[in-house]
Parts: C-alpha cells; structure tokens; sequence
C-alpha cells in the first residue's frame, strides 16, 4: 500500500475516461483518495484533483502477497485477484476514505460483490465510487485479411474462455452486486471507445503482450486451436496493418454509487 501525496509530473491534459471517473467520485482538494485501478491507472490525474491537502492510497501486490493467493479458474495470480479473496480484504480501515476510483476493477473478477463490500466497508458514509469498466462480451470483432468470419469467432471465443468473467462483466450485474454491498447506484453512462493500432510493429506487439492470465492472445490462441492456426492468424493480423490501421472497439460503462449517509 503507498499513500501519494505529492505531484512531482508536469501537468497535462486528462483523457476523457479520467474526467469522467473524477467527476462521478466528486473529487475535490483535500479529500482521501484510493485508486484500486490496475497499475495505478487513474492516481496521476486523481492527485491533481485531490491536492492540496488530499492523498491517493495504491495497492500493489507484493511478490510475497502474490504467492500467498489462490488462482483462480480464469486468471490465475493476478491483480484483483489480491482482494477478490474474503481472507484477504482490502487493508484500510472502515469509514476511512473519501472515495475510490477504478478502471477495469469488477470485470476480471470472479466474486466483484466481494470487492464491493469491501470498498462499502471503507468508504466515509455519503463517500463515492466511480468507476470506468470496459465491456469485453460487447467488443466487436475485428475483419482480418485471409480469415473467413468463423475462423475470427473461433479465435474470440478463446479469448474469452481466458478471462471469462471480463467477457460476462455487465452494467447491471455490478449495479446488482452494488445494492447487495450495500451501496446505492447514481448513475450508469455507457460510451464506445474506438483504439487504432497502426502499422505491422504495433500490430505484433498488441498480438503478443501478454496480458492478465499470464498469456498473450497469440500464445493463448496456438494453445488452444494450435500452432499452424496461431502462425495464420498472425499473419493476418499483419497482413491487414500493412493496409490499414486495425481498430479495436470496446464499449466502455462508467458506473457511480454512493455509501449512504446512516443505516437508517
């Protein structure tokens, strides 16, 4: 855990996803902070927010956190699977922050109603949960050169089989899990976010960064559907960023709640 306190970086413009975030937890100087998003996504632009006065607490697994964790089915050692386990809740005292901020934070979880209690258990009565979740299930499947549209199914459900809780991950379902935690849903935008990746190099590297099953797509895809299937379907997806740059579409919902102010 690591509380920020202070901004040492330039300050630039936020991207859209980060405003928005903000704005739903009603960020304000002064306030207390945790920013529970994979890698601390969102604790540079919550700091400005929040300064001066206020804090960013972090969490990040420690190798020996790490090795203490059950895999799960879907992801194995992986970031929020830390606190998706009740043994292991989230180590900050009850009622003690303002508010939490996360992007993909419920949707590779298994058990999010977990997580959910948890951030209910420390959030200040009448504090602020925004949150920036894409939508995997709702992704459009991207037209490759050579590859007949079966072939690019086949391929998508492998990667779902991965993760196959981000791929089942809805608005409603957390809206759901949130009242059941305990806390009372405001408001649910939904927004598709278009990412080009251009040229043949940025193409390969997207295919094999390895993502948080451990795996990159393309080792997951020869895995499953074997080698001669992965080596095409790499050369396909090169094929079609030497003519045009490849856009992944992902729609993306941004969900807000609040703790209430008493039990009453």
């Amino acid at each position: 855990m690591h509380r920020h306190q202070k901004h040492l970086e330039v300050r630039r413009r936020l991207s859209p996803a980060e405003t928005t975030v903000l704005a739903g937890a009603r960020v304000r100087p002064g306030q207390d902070l945790v920013d529970l998003s994979q890698a601390s996504t969102l604790t540079s632009a919550a700091l400005w927010a929040v300064l001066p006065g206020g804090s960013v607490t972090t969490l990040t697994p420690t190798a020996e956190a790490l090795q203490r964790i059950r895999p799960t089915p879907e992801n194995g050692h992986t970031w929020g699977s830390v606190w998706d386990l009740t043994e292991n809740p989230v180590p900050l005292p009850d009622a003690s922050v303002d508010a939490v901020i996360g992007r993909s934070l419920l949707g590779p979880l298994l058990y999010p109603r977990r997580m959910l209690i948890d951030i209910a258990r420390v959030l200040k009565p009448g504090g602020w949960l925004s949150l920036c979740e894409p939508l995997l299930g709702q992704s459009g499947p991207i037209a490759l050169d050579g590859l007949s549209a079966r072939e690019i199914a086949q391929a998508e459900r492998v990667l779902a089989g991965v993760r196959p809780a981000a791929h089942t991950f809805t608005a409603a379902h957390a809206i759901g899990n949130a009242r059941l935690a305990g806390l009372l849903p405001v408001e649910h935008t939904q927004e598709t976010v278009t990412a080009p990746i251009i040229g043949v190099a940025a193409a390969d590297t997207a295919l094999r960064a390895v993502g948080p099953a451990g795996e990159s797509a393309y080792q997951a895809i020869s895995r499953v559907l074997g080698a001669a299937f992965a080596h095409r379907y790499a050369e396909a997806w090169r094929s079609t960023a030497r003519r045009r740059p490849l856009l992944l579409q992902t729609p993306i919902a941004y969900l807000t709640m609040t703790k209430p102010e008493s039990a009453t």
